[in-house]
């Protein structure tokens, strides 16, 4: 068995979220960003990028590096779509990542794994800001979620409401009570209002193109990125 899974969230996608994915920096799609920040992390035991299973995840699976496995799936939602993959992959837990920045930093997924680990029996860990905690089904930029398999599963088959479905990390928060959950700070370079990561529009791009040039791309870290976006005056791109 695994020990923790990082997934890729490259299903149940928007067609702007599919073309996202194939834009290209430095001769990579967004997508090949994504996955290898992903694969640079010390604490998971493997990467997979979820796919659709029809015509529409064919461009994902192109896009993917060939030596990272790719899942394909029929679910309609995001538990569905965790689950479908838990079961076909033994894991004791789950990492989430969406595909909306290509600049992540993988040590603040080695922070949450950690984290989740150092907790007896958790069940969910996230993010959290001053004001709110960071928890969607498909993760924004940085920011990743954890899951413990068995604790999804548990709730999978028992939950109809479609936000819960869409939103996991949202049931195990409204229900904190039940579970064990670790909430970390988010780190204070990023932790201010109106600090999203994700590309909505062609100036949205221009400003991903101006940070890549700025980055110099050896070392990806959240404290450069933050630098780099308030020194230069950048704007942060909305939530898609």
């Amino acid at each position: 068995m695994l020990k923790t899974l990082g997934i890729v969230k490259g299903a149940l996608l928007t067609d702007k979220q599919r073309n996202f994915l194939a834009r290209r920096l430095s001769g990579k799609s967004v997508l090949e960003w994504v996955v290898r920040q992903m694969t640079d992390c010390q604490l998971l035991s493997g990467v997979v990028v979820v796919a659709d299973s029809d015509e529409l995840g064919e461009i994902v699976v192109n896009l993917t590096p060939i030596d990272v496995p790719v899942y394909r799936t029929e679910a309609k939602d995001t538990m569905s779509m965790l689950q479908d993959t838990l079961e076909q992959f033994s894991t004791y837990s789950c990492l989430l990542i969406g595909c909306d920045w290509p600049f992540i930093d993988p040590t603040l997924f080695d922070r949450l794994v950690r984290a989740a680990d150092l907790r007896d029996e958790c069940d969910y860990s996230a993010f959290q800001f001053t004001n709110e905690i960071f928890s969607v089904g498909r993760p924004y930029g940085l920011f990743p979620e954890w899951y413990r398999s068995a604790s999804l599963r548990k709730v999978a088959g028992k939950i109809d409401d479609p936000i819960y479905r869409n939103l996991p990390g949202t049931f195990f928060l409204d229900n904190q009570k039940n579970f064990n959950i670790e909430l970390l700070p988010a780190p204070t370079a990023i932790d201010r209002k109106g600090m999203r990561f994700s590309s909505e529009d062609e100036e949205d791009w221009d400003n991903i193109i101006e940070l890549h040039d700025a980055l110099n791309l050896d070392v990806l870290d959240f404290q450069k990125i933050s630098s780099l976006l308030n020194n230069r005056d950048m704007r942060v791109p909305n939530l898609l």
